[in-house]
């Protein structure tokens, strides 16, 4: 697990594809009262970026949700608020999906 506080740590973004690394830079830059905390997981090909926006000055929580494979340019881009993410596992766990 990655912690950023208020600052992009690049070198532990190295490795992540361009155009991945630059909206998280971006998103991180856009909040200055925010802390971040970041998890990456690589399932070969596939690249899995967790990025959550923590902010109690404004009191929200935003989950940032990149993939991406490694022959790709591309990459797609969610974002949930802490209560959908909660939402979510409700309705997995009363599917008994996990």
């Amino acid at each position: 697990m990655l912690v950023f506080e208020n600052q992009v740590n690049e070198k532990a973004l190295m490795g992540l594809n361009r155009n991945c690394k630059q909206h998280i830079i971006e998103i991180v830059d856009a909040s200055t009262t925010s802390q971040f905390y970041c998890h990456i997981t690589t399932e070969m090909p596939n690249v899995h970026v967790y990025l959550i926006e923590h902010n109690l000055l404004e009191t929200y929580t935003i989950c940032h949700c990149f993939s991406y494979d490694q022959f790709d340019e591309e990459y797609s881009y969610q974002n949930l608020s802490s209560i959908q993410v909660k939402m979510m596992n409700q309705f997995l766990q009363k599917a008994n999906i996990i």
